[in-house]
């Protein structure tokens, strides 16, 4: 199966790229939102290159789903590659870290303020944009920011269309835009984390594949321990090929269709379902990027 085959570049993908750089110039803050599952997997590079002589702040979002040692290496990866101003893990679902986000914006903004009212400006804005590829929590952070349910939220990849300037409070304003992604998958890796983690509908790749290719990550990961406790699963269970515990799975699990046959497709669900609730563990799918990485 080749990856650059998959095309996911939907139209209003395209115009929200035409917006973000039309709007670009009346920015102040960037916050690029990422995964902290798949940190550089749902990373759109455009971001970075309309962000440019911006202050950028990268949001670790879902930092709950993650061990707080692999995000603070992911933290000091970013700060190392000079890929952003600030970086900040928090979870939009429960509010962790929400006050230190808001203290980062409130000191940008002072700053801004403070050097325009020296020019002899009485009325300053400062204005974020909040930016990142779909279902990385993007609308559930804005809600968060703002205070109200401004911008709709689903559990649907791409679920937000279309551009909101939204008042935060007196001299803070918040642009909003939709997700966008790459035009194509042209890294395999990074295709099947989107797959794995969610950020993607689970019928852009096939669905068995993305389960086999999770398992052979968990097993390089050393994470083999995992899947044994989560489905009383036995070592001679990951004799073979990673579909081989996919049927161990729904062996143990006894996920068994009418007629006495294994449920193959129940167990690949629960095992990317498992996952995305932080019930198999909580780690990511780029820690292989990590390495060498102080």
């Amino acid at each position: 199966m080749s990856m650059t085959r998959i095309n996911w570049y939907p139209g209003h993908m395209k115009k929200t790229k035409d917006m973000i750089k039309e709007n670009m110039p009346l920015i102040d803050i960037v916050l690029e939102v990422v995964d902290a599952r798949i940190p550089i997997s749902s990373r759109n590079p455009d971001i970075s290159t309309f962000a440019k002589g911006k202050k950028r702040i990268i949001v670790i979002n879902k930092a709950d789903l993650v061990d707080k040692e692999e995000i603070n290496k992911w933290r000091n990866y970013f700060i190392n590659h000079k890929d952003a101003d600030e970086v900040l893990e928090l979870s939009a679902e429960t509010g962790f870290n929400m006050k230190k986000l808001y203290s980062i914006i409130d000191k940008v903004s002072a700053e801004k303020k403070e050097r325009l009212m020296k020019k002899g400006l009485r009325k300053v804005n400062t204005r974020l944009m909040v930016a990142g590829i779909p279902n990385v929590g993007k609308s559930r952070l804005i809600n968060r920011i703002v205070g109200k349910n401004s911008a709709g939220v689903g559990n649907m990849p791409g679920y937000t269309k279309g551009k909101q300037w939204v008042r935060i409070k007196e001299g803070l304003e918040l642009l909003d835009t939709p997700g966008i992604l790459w035009p194509k998958f042209e890294d395999e890796r990074v295709g099947f984390n989107l797959a794995i983690s969610g950020a993607i509908k689970d019928d852009i790749l096939p669905i068995d594949d993305v389960a086999c290719k999770f398992i052979e990550k968990i097993i390089s990961y050393g994470l083999k321990d995992n899947l044994k406790e989560r489905y009383k699963l036995l070592d001679e269970d990951f004799e073979g090929v990673a579909g081989n515990v996919l049927e161990n799975i729904a062996l143990r699990m006894r996920m068994i269709q009418k007629g006495g046959n294994l449920n193959i497709h129940q167990a690949t669900l629960t095992l990317l379902r498992d996952y995305r609730s932080g019930k198999i563990g909580k780690f990511g799918l780029d820690r292989e990027l990590l390495e060498g990485e102080e």
